[in-house]
């Protein structure tokens, strides 16, 4: 009866979760390419050399990631009001325990980050060069992968993840909201099979307290801190894009140890690394109580 009765809310409240999800990701996608283009043209690149476009310096990339940032909120804002009939805040702003889940989220970055570089570095097959501490780099840096974060986290996490929780078991959830997740980094540069199995891995990691807590700190956070760290700080390929950085990752030996040109994504160890993480976060969260 119970379930007769929750299903027939769901009816009630309009469209299934599944053409949610798609009209959701329909509409970002169309409103991101019409901000992301204007931004383009604010950020001084001629619509001509839109190939040339990985070639943005660090402030025109804020720029038109700031426009795609415009467009999700307005996307997400939509949906959820008038859609799923819900509160922004609903989607993962809870006012507990924040301060705790933006620093585990930094501790995991910081960990699988540290710990993968130091072992390529003692095995040759990575050296760190160039470096250079500018301030500006840094605080850009900081800005732009705060509002990529933000981005993928509220949709992905926050709208995705959230909707799909309310119509299967959570690991089913996780598991589909990580294969979107993958999906949308397919067409990034120097993509390899090891970097397709990370970005998944990554999706699932970024997921594995969101399905217990409904929260969206920690993932925002881990999200943030990896790029973070991984671009602006450590010099790596950010998902197969180049970076200015405090210091420049340089891959030697085996691609498939090194992560090649994709960055430390496109590692086997970067694999066993989060998976490791993976087990450690749904140890950790399994026995407490779905929130």
């Amino acid at each position: 009866m119970d379930q007769l009765k929750s299903e027939t809310t769901m009816r009630k409240k309009g469209l299934p979760v599944w053409a949610r999800i798609l009209l959701v990701i329909l509409v970002y996608i169309i409103l991101t390419i019409i901000f992301q283009l204007i931004g383009t043209v604010i950020a001084g690149i001629p619509l001509t050399e839109l190939d040339t476009a990985t070639d943005m310096d660090l402030t025109q990339h804020l720029i038109v990631q700031g426009f795609g940032l415009i467009a999700l909120i307005l996307t997400v804002s939509f949906f959820r009001r008038f859609v799923d009939r819900e509160s922004i805040a609903s989607l993962g702003f809870v006012k507990q325990n924040r301060l705790s889940e933006w620093w585990h989220g930094f501790v995991t970055a910081l960990v699988i980050l540290g710990m993968g570089s130091f072992i390529l570095y003692l095995a040759g097959l990575m050296d760190f060069t160039n470096f250079q501490l500018d301030l500006p780099t840094l605080v850009l840096g900081f800005l732009l992968f705060t509002m990529v974060s933000l981005n993928e986290e509220i949709l992905i996490r926050g709208y995705i993840l959230n909707n799909l929780l309310k119509s299967m078991g959570k690991y089913w959830a996780l598991l589909i909201s990580a294969l979107i997740f993958m999906a949308f980094h397919l067409f990034n540069a120097n993509l390899s099979a090891v970097a397709v199995v990370n970005l998944l891995l990554a999706g699932i990691l970024l997921g594995s307290t969101y399905i217990y807590t409904r929260s969206l700190w920690y993932p925002i956070s881990l999200h943030l801190f990896w790029n973070y760290l991984q671009g602006s700080v450590l010099g790596y390929s950010v998902s197969g894009e180049a970076m200015e950085s405090v210091v420049k990752a340089r891959p030697m030996g085996n691609d498939l140890i090194s992560g090649g040109a994709f960055g430390f994504e496109g590692s086997l160890l970067c694999t066993l690394l989060i998976i490791l993480a993976i087990g450690l976060v749904i140890r950790k969260h399994h026995s407490g109580p779905v929130q």
